[in-house]
């Protein structure tokens, strides 16, 4: 390819913002619209130009993100590209300390403490500020590392942080600022830093010391900034204070795929950015049929910068949008379509099903396991492999079998006050009895846990309801062990919520222990699936997990009030960022999309505002009628 014809493989939006893009330049890039290509030729563009490759710094938010532009950037320019600064934030901000580190007092050999490392690190400065007596009402350090790693990459007060993650700690706000201070001395101790650290000290010395500030931003006479709408405020003061000498600071994304604001992601960068910048929008489609971006369009989030989608694909299928009665039809219906796709000859790796939050996943994955249709899940692990949906089933196996010893020792050591040796002692007492529940209550022992426990079995054997009785179980105990436990501990009561719904159906804790637990180790034995490949699997992902990813057939399932938009932004009255995320999972599909919602709404019977569900705003009402094909789907009842 000669040189002056590398710029032809661009269509003429893109050419645009790679040509005529200088100083402060904001490209607005629709989905399925090519941002890695307008990025990687800029980036050729500027070698041809005669800009030097360490006069470059491409900043992106993953290793393979930047490897991959490189490569492309490469084989475009027909440069090696030696000396091109490219990688995260916090690579590059590991470079910078390394090299000015030492005027804020950090010795250029320091060390990065994963998460785990950061853990005990603070573990060990709560065992030190908080008499163990007293810890079970302190944050757990996962979750002071979660309140830790808010407040710095929001640059808010600690107050606010708690207040936003876990507000039950307000009280033990002063305790929480002395864990943090001894939590960053023991790090200066080490001469360690955590991720946050990188970026807030970078952002520090950049801030305060006009010296390196001004070496570093005239050596950069170009900044490239992929996923903009992704990053914090630290990150954002940091590209620009890098971009102070030159100018030139050029920032790829779409606010309307902004949907990470629970890690400290502002899309309201984007907004702020682009009252002093030059703006270009690459809006032509290549991933989706005009049928599907016909319906994107319309669905374009409110706030957010205005596009039209143009697909080069001029035909295919409408959207479907699908009624069903519940949960369980839900699942069977998408069940019963990936067979169908799958016999007309689509590989299960082209299918995905995309839901708002883990839990609504759960009765999919037992219609998938009982259909022999293999799955993987990005969005965590199988159900019954996660720790809290274990230690409630564990309940639920002692209250049918109560001389499965396994099951006993792991609620047991839920129990604040009881170690292993404890509860050894007293499991075997329980499963060498006669009278296992009666021994129970017998049993003497000084913790209020205990005594709950104890109170648990006595409430929940006089129920048939499986649900009753992990409903028992949750409400007098373990709705709190989550609280003091977990800092993801609202995603986990979902699932149990979920999963206590689920059981609610069942006449019998057995029949549901069985249902549940055998369908988990179900083999491939289904006829429609004898000459499957074994590598072949359905994605089962959340939205968030499925951003920048693509597949034929894509269903979005629960897309009732309450489950999506979910809940909490129903009862703040804010689903700007549920209206981005449902932006972003109808643009994942190339050729199918089936928008699936319950005849009655969400069904969540522990959550507390029936008016909220019954009222709050439905994306489906949103929904064009003439852009979708109707589907009613009602077998059960």
């Amino acid at each position: 390819m000669t040189p002056e014809k590398f710029l032809d493989l661009l269509d003429s939006e893109q050419q645009e913002a790679v040509i005529n893009s200088t100083g402060k330049v904001l490209v607005i890039a629709g989905p399925g619209s090519g941002k890695t290509r307008v990025i990687t030729y800029k980036i050729a563009y500027l070698i041809r130009s005669g800009i030097k490759p360490h006069e470059i710094m491409l900043v992106t938010f993953t290793k393979a993100a930047a490897r991959e532009m490189i490569q492309r950037a490469k084989n475009v320019s027909h440069s090696t590209l030696d000396g091109i600064t490219a990688g995260t934030f916090h690579h590059i901000c590991n470079i910078f300390l390394r090299k000015y580190g030492k005027t804020i007092n950090i010795n250029p050999n320091f060390t990065i403490l994963d998460s785990e490392d950061a853990k005990d690190i603070m573990e060990s400065a709560r065992s030190e500020i908080v008499p163990k007596s007293e810890r079970k009402h302190i944050p757990s350090a996962k979750q002071l590392l979660t309140i830790n790693s808010y407040m710095n990459n929001t640059l808010c007060s600690l107050r606010e942080s708690i207040a936003k993650l876990n507000p039950k700690f307000l009280e033990a706000e002063h305790i929480i600022e002395q864990i943090l201070i001894k939590y960053s001395a023991e790090k200066n101790e080490q001469n360690a830093l955590d991720y946050d650290d990188l970026l807030i000290n970078t952002l520090h010395i950049l801030s305060t010391d006009s010296y390196i500030r001004k070496r570093e931003s005239t050596k950069l006479k170009w900044i490239l900034v992929d996923e903009f709408q992704d990053t914090n405020i630290v990150q954002y003061k940091i590209a620009e204070l890098l971009s102070e000498t030159h100018g030139n600071l050029m920032v790829v994304g779409d606010d309307a795929q902004s949907i990470y604001s629970f890690r400290g992601a502002r899309f309201e960068n984007v907004v702020e950015f682009q009252k002093n910048a030059r703006i270009f929008k690459i809006q032509t489609n290549y991933r989706s049929s005009q049928e599907l971006v016909n319906f994107i369009n319309e669905m374009l989030p409110a706030k957010s910068v205005p596009k039209k989608l143009k697909a080069i694909r001029k035909t295919g299928i409408k959207p479907f949008l699908v009624e069903v009665f519940d949960h369980y039809d839900e699942a069977d219906f998408v069940a019963n379509e990936i067979l169908n796709f799958h016999t007309e000859g689509i590989n299960l790796n082209e299918i995905a099903v995309l839901y708002r939050a883990h839990s609504h996943s759960l009765e999919l994955q037992l219609a998938l396991s009982k259909l022999g249709i293999p799955f993987r899940i990005f969005s965590g692990l199988r159900f019954t492999e996660t720790a809290h949906v274990k230690d409630v089933l564990a309940f639920l196996k002692t209250t049918v079998n109560p001389k499965e010893k396994v099951s006993w020792l792991r609620v047991l050591k839920l129990l604040n006050g009881i170690g292993k040796i404890k509860a050894n002692r007293i499991s075997n007492k329980i499963i060498g009895s006669e009278t296992p529940y009666q021994t129970l209550t017998q049993i003497k022992e000084k913790s209020d846990d205990f005594s709950k426990l104890k109170k648990i079995y006595q409430d929940s054997l006089k129920l048939e309801n499986p649900g009753d009785r992990i409903k028992k179980f949750y409400e007098i105990f373990y709705n709190e062990h989550l609280e003091y436990t977990y800092d993801n501990y609202r995603e986990r009561k979902e699932d149990l919520e979920r999963l206590i719904e689920m059981a609610s159906f069942y006449r019998s804790t057995e029949e549901f222990l069985t249902d549940v637990l055998v369908s988990e180790s179900f083999e491939i034995t289904n006829s429609n699936l004898e000459q499957l490949e074994y590598d072949e699997k359905v994605t089962l992902t959340t939205v968030h997990q499925a951003k920048g990813l693509e597949w034929k057939v894509v269903f979005i399932i629960s897309v009732n009030p309450g489950d999506f938009p979910h809940i909490m932004s129903l009862r703040d009255g804010n689903i700007d960022e549920e209206e981005r995320l449902f932006y972003v999972a109808i643009t994942r599909a190339k050729d199918y999309l089936y928008i699936i919602y319950s005849a009655g709404g969400s069904s969540r019977i522990l959550y507390g505002n029936d008016y909220i569900l019954r009222c709050g705003k439905s994306f489906i009402d949103k929904i064009p009628f003439h852009l979708v094909e109707h589907i009613e789907y009602k077998v059960r009842r």
